[in-house]
């Protein structure tokens, strides 16, 4: 038997780039099984006539857990063309270690790089760690407040008179309130905000957001909505600050 024991192939109709940020909450399931799990999600999409496009995109998970841990890594990435020529292209590895400490209190620590040339982001690197707590939790509801502390590293690719710095080293705070419920067997609904000042200019602040609805078609077949928002109070030259990416797709699980 693989130690990967489920893969999810999602066909996505409607998609705009990934995020820099990423939300681990989708991925970091406490009610997993015991040992290793994992998932795999691809798309492509292509458009031609009036508009030429091509994109393609992937993202995985391997999860680890046993009675005193859980950890996993995500990695995912993103290439585009328009017209031929490249107009998105972005990777992502995140790593995250989480302890059980009781069933409402989990310390963790993360790491994690990643690059996205349509933000102008050469490279970042950050690690960090916090706590994250369980406010309540059943069977139906799950409702989850954290907070960490981030050091972060990135390099963008400016012109020399611009006026954001190209490469930039920052403490940042982070924290997140997450929502997740399931309103029946074949219906599930998500929803999760960041927001990450920094210390020492809490007006430089990033927010992500993002929504998931999932509603089973079959025992192995959902489809599924997730929409994504990204602000950045500060950004750099040329870049705008607010991002958005909607997905439209099926999920099948085995």
């Amino acid at each position: 038997m693989m130690f990967i024991n489920k893969i999810t192939l999602t066909f996505i109709t409607v998609s705009t780039f990934t995020l820099a940020q990423v939300n681990i909450e989708k991925f970091s399931r406490v009610e997993q099984n015991i040992g290793w799990e994992g998932n795999l999600s691809t798309y492509l999409s292509a458009k031609t006539g009036n508009t030429d496009i091509q994109e393609f995109g992937i993202d995985g998970r391997i999860n680890f857990k046993n009675d005193k841990f859980y950890s996993f890594v995500i990695a995912q990435g993103d290439y585009g063309w328009n017209k031929g020529k490249e107009y998105s292209n972005n990777a992502l590895l995140h790593l995250r270690f989480i302890h059980n400490l009781r069933s409402n209190i989990k310390p963790e620590i993360f790491g994690q790089i990643n690059y996205n040339k349509r933000q102008l982001l050469l490279y970042r690197s950050l690690f960090g760690g916090g706590f994250r707590f369980t406010i309540f939790s059943d069977s139906v509801n799950n409702f989850v407040l954290g907070t960490a502390y981030i050091f972060e590293f990135e390099k963008i690719d400016l012109e020399s008179s611009a006026f954001h710095p190209n490469n930039t080293k920052h403490h940042r705070w982070s924290s997140f309130v997450s929502y997740s419920n399931s309103f029946s067997q074949n219906v599930f609904l998500s929803s999760v905000i960041y927001a990450q000042p920094r210390f020492d200019e809490l007006n430089d602040v990033r927010i992500l957001t993002e929504n998931h609805l999932s509603v089973k078609l079959t025992n192995r077949l959902s489809l599924s909505l997730i929409i994504s928002l990204r602000y950045d109070s500060k950004p750099p030259d040329k870049v705008k600050d607010l991002d958005t990416n909607t997905k439209i797709g099926f999920n099948y699980n085995f």
